[in-house]
């Protein structure tokens, strides 16, 4: 039984920023005739995607499927909850083999090379309608979803949509070595997404194992990939002291993050917040205040160290740096909001 969920009963989140790529298409229903004469009682009362083009070209010459699959790939892909989607798919079924797959992930990879991004992804989810496993299909809707997201980084007001990108594409490359746990590739990419969330072990598990997978073990990918393996040593260590401290194991933390203090490590802020918020369940007050200033010289807009410093002040009845920090704090948390 499938891992990966049914690409048809997911929750669509990127529909509407795909709508564009349908909306210029003229939705008609066959004629009776042509209906009778092909066998498709199916598609009685259904509306089908057409091209002005395509509307000339029936009249013209008859009807080409080609064009027509074509055509329902791609409202589906732009909405896999479009009314039609089983009828469409009951389609392409009569006209095609399961060699569609294939035509549709192709065009995905030929639309990403052009930098069509919307276009890409809508090939590949019409893939994944046929087939919510198949291999191209799920590690190209990742890699598409991931090119898209990069290329609107530096945007405004695209934090939504890259979130969304970036989740529904860290989801399809997971997937993709569930379904495919010997293609290298998906690992290759899901270590970025990996590191690119400060998710430090799990990037280093996964490289781990594309050097372990990959086809050419000489290869630049690898050589990179290694060396990235090494730069992750420590931050996997850290993550792990950070680990030992929200589980309980303060000592252990300690133990491992205070060397960090001196290193190449010492301007990283959250490094020194765990440690102050430690401090401060260890009664360590004064070690704490001190690490949640360094916290506001390395990030001076911090609303939790503006707020854990007027709280501390407030308790030791500091009442001028208590309004200090605790005015800094609701400015903070007022521009956060604007």
């Amino acid at each position: 039984m499938s891992k990966a969920p049914d690409f048809r009963m997911r929750e669509d989140k990127l529909s509407p920023e795909l709508e564009s790529l349908i909306k210029d298409y003229l939705f008609d229903e066959f004629s009776p005739e042509y209906i009778e004469s092909s066998g498709l009682e199916f598609l009685k009362g259904v509306a089908v995607p057409f091209k002005a083009s395509d509307m000339v070209a029936s009249k013209e010459g008859g009807i080409n499927p080609s064009h027509i699959v074509d055509n329902m790939a791609m409202v589906i892909g732009a909405n896999t909850h479009f009314p039609y989607v089983k009828e469409y798919l009951q389609y392409m079924a009569v006209f095609f083999n399961e060699k569609l797959i294939h035509v549709f992930t192709s065009r995905g990879a030929a639309e990403l090379m052009q930098q069509h991004f919307r276009t890409a992804t809508a090939y590949y989810r019409a893939a994944l309608m046929l087939d919510s496993t198949d291999k191209m299909g799920m590690f190209g809707y990742a890699c598409a979803l991931r090119e898209w997201y990069l290329s609107l980084e530096g945007e405004d007001g695209v934090d939504e949509l890259i979130e969304t990108l970036k989740s529904e594409s860290t989801e399809y490359f997971e997937w993709a070595i569930i379904e495919h746990p010997e293609f290298d590739a998906s690992y290759y990419y899901l270590g970025f997404a990996y590191l690119n969330a400060a998710l430090y072990s799990k990037a280093q598990f996964i490289w781990t194992r594309f050097t372990e997978l990959a086809d050419n073990p000489d290869g630049p990918e690898v050589k990179e990939i290694k060396e990235r393996l090494e730069q992750l040593k420590d931050p996997v260590r850290i993550e792990t002291g950070i680990n030992k401290l929200t589980t309980g194991d303060l000592e252990g933390g300690l133990k491992i993050l205070e060397p960090y203090t001196e290193s190449e490590f010492k301007n990283w802020w959250p490094l020194h917040f765990y440690l102050a918020n430690t401090y401060l369940e260890l009664d360590h007050v004064d070690e704490a205040i001190e690490g949640f200033k360094k916290v506001l010289a390395l990030s001076p807009s911090n609303y939790d160290a503006c707020k854990a410093l007027a709280d501390i002040y407030e308790q030791r009845k500091d009442s001028e740096n208590a309004a200090k920090y605790s005015k800094k704090a609701e400015i903070i948390l007022k521009n956060q909001e604007e």
